[in-house]
């Protein structure tokens, strides 16, 4: 015990034995006395729960003392190494182009190659990002694939459309698309507005049994119809008389060849978006040609690009750091713009004032502004609304590869997985089966030979791909069609051109079936289907007497007389198609009911 001058004093009066207590309530007074008492009940019931409190933690201290140790807290961060017997090395072994293998470990992708000659955690990640990028390029049965299927859409088109030109654009023509990317095709110098030539090629191509899924989306800033081929699985995404997308290819192609370094970066950050569902631009994600200006203006602001000693000792390791500290640290959102013409800077945004389309979501948040190179005062970062949600996910990963740097990780695991890209998503796991053939669209339908897939041409579609396909063939004439004639003067008048086969009455029956068979068909497919006026007329009629008669409307209004003329009797005849169609549905619903 401590001296009694080192003793602090008790601030609680010490407890009373009931002598004690009589002799000093003795000289009370009776209403006081009765306080005394109350304050020694409570003293003692007070004492009673002291002592069980004791009672139960000694016994909790007992019991632990009992119970074996348990296992330290495992590292959230950390990785195991799948067991190698035998592993790959960089001199032994490089990642598989083949189908087959079982399921990839968390740690070990089928692209990894262990480099246990490369003590530097940095350039094992560069030599990784170079591996990925190589794993994830089309092989060449793909590009034959590709290059096959988009003759087949060309051919569809110059049947309908003899003078038009077919170019493809996009991520696949800048060699930047990923195994399960669409293909985008352009078709220029179509004489029909994009919504009526949109449902003439998805008829026509349902109607050879090219196609197993399509949905146009008229609604769009662009209308597009999206296609899927039946003999490989392969989708493409069709628009017409829409250049605008072939420059800004053009302008991707440059630049990768400017900064070789952009095209490996660009591969991972799209797979890295994809795995978490923020790859679309619809969706307020970082569509394709964002990303790719992102990652220009990044390489463009770097210190390497004006330091050739900097430029040398720089790896892809490297740059994807500073990448996710870039956009997920250091940028400021709100106050900085973004635009890569005359080498690259930054602006206040507050000195300019952009129309970004209706696209910004609420006022505040991370907001990214990023001058389109092609068109100046136009926002390439408006519909990217969720820019708060991408700025946590570079931060993110750039915590994660911080992580992996101060713990030197070893050369048996993957660096890039499973922290950043998950090993087991469809895309890796199934890389080279992801072609495959599909259903027909419609009972009755021609299947589609799988000889695109089978093709002895060994040429690779060229990544500064041009015209696809023209308006003519090899000989200079375009291909003959029975229905040329009949087609020309349809589109002539501005009416509905039927065959005797019903050739435009197969887009509607596909959307019959997939609603009858539950297939999933959006809202908006539904909103684009159309109607197509077909006469009644005996069976014993013959197909030359099919005639459709154009439905004219008069309208009088305070301001004289609405005649509609020839070319509005297309619209019209959809109207009143689509009335009928809606009676008759209605009326087999009250019939049924």
């Amino acid at each position: 015990k401590d001296p009694p001058c080192l003793q602090r004093p008790s601030l609680a009066p010490p407890l009373m034995m009931s002598g004690q207590a009589a002799h000093i309530t003795s000289w009370l007074r009776d209403e006081d006395r009765i306080f005394a008492e109350q304050d020694e009940e409570q003293n003692s019931e007070q004492a009673e729960r002291n002592a069980k409190m004791r009672e139960l933690l000694r016994g909790r201290r007992q019991q632990r003392r009992a119970a074996p140790e348990a296992a330290a807290p495992e590292d959230f961060m950390s990785v195991k190494a799948s067991p190698s017997g035998g592993g790959a090395s960089a001199s032994s072994c490089a990642p598989s182009k083949g189908g087959g293998g079982g399921a990839p470990s968390e740690s070990r992708p089928p692209w990894f190659v262990e480099r246990r000659d490369l003590e530097n955690t940095v350039l094992r990640l560069h030599e990784e990002l170079l591996d990925f990028a190589e794993f994830m390029s089309h092989t060449k049965s793909e590009l034959r694939a590709r290059k096959s299927w988009v003759k087949t859409i060309a051919s569809a088109c110059r049947k309908l459309w003899p003078d038009c030109q077919v170019r493809i654009f996009g991520s696949f023509s800048t060699g930047l698309s990923l195994p399960n990317g669409d293909v985008d095709v352009a078709v220029l110098d179509v004489p029909d507005g994009p919504g009526h030539a949109m449902k003439m090629l998805a008829d026509s191509l349902l109607a050879s049994g090219e196609v197993s899924w399509l949905e146009m989306i008229e609604s769009a800033k662009v209308p597009v119809v999206k296609l899927r081929q039946q003999a490989s699985g392969l989708r493409a995404d069709v628009v017409f008389n829409q250049p605008d997308g072939i420059e800004t290819s053009k302008f991707i192609r440059d630049r990768c060849k400017e900064y070789p370094q952009m095209r490996p970066l660009l591969i991972f950050l799209k797979y890295f978006l994809l795995q978490r569902g923020m790859h679309e631009t619809y969706t307020g994600g970082m569509g394709s040609y964002l990303l790719c200006n992102v990652v220009l203006h990044f390489l463009q602001r770097h210190p390497s690009k004006r330091n050739p000693r900097h430029y040398a000792a720089t790896t892809l390791g490297h740059l994807l750091f500073d990448f996710l500290k870039y956009y997920g640290q250091e940028f400021q959102y709100d106050t900085k713009g973004i635009s890569v013409l005359d080498g690259g800077y930054t602006f206040n945004k507050a000195e300019r004032s952009w129309s970004s389309g209706g696209w910004r979501r609420g006022g505040g948040g991370v907001q990214l502004y990023l001058e389109s190179p092609l068109g100046q005062g136009v926002d390439l970062g408006g519909p990217c609304f969720r820019m708060a949600i991408l700025k946590n996910l570079f931060l993110h990963a750039l915590q994660c590869l911080s992580h992996l740097f101060l713990t030197r990780a070893g050369p048996e695991a993957s660096l890039i997985c499973p922290l950043l890209l998950d090993p087991n998503h469809p895309v890796i796991a199934g890389r080279h089966s992801l072609m495959a053939e599909q259903p027909v669209a419609l009972p009755g339908l021609p299947r589609s030979s799988s000889r695109l897939l089978q093709e002895d041409d060994d040429e690779a579609v060229p990544a500064d791909a041009a015209v696809v396909a023209s308006g003519h063939d090899a000989e200079g004439e375009a291909p003959a069609d029975d229905d040329d004639d009949g087609a020309a003067a349809a589109r002539k008048s501005g009416g509905v051109f039927l065959t005797a086969s019903n050739r435009c009455s197969n887009v509607l029956q596909f959307f019959s079936v997939s609603r009858d068979r539950r297939t999933p068909v959006s809202r908006r497919t539904a909103l684009a289907i159309f109607v197509v006026r077909k006469e009644s007329r005996p069976a014993t009629e013959s197909a030359g007497e099919e005639k459709v008669q154009p439905v004219a409307l008069s309208m009088r209004s305070h301001s004289g007389d609405l005649t509609t003329g020839s070319a509005s009797s297309f619209p019209l005849t959809l109207l009143a198609s689509t009335f009928a169609f809606a009676i008759a549905s209605t009326s087999a619903l009250l019939f049924k009911s």
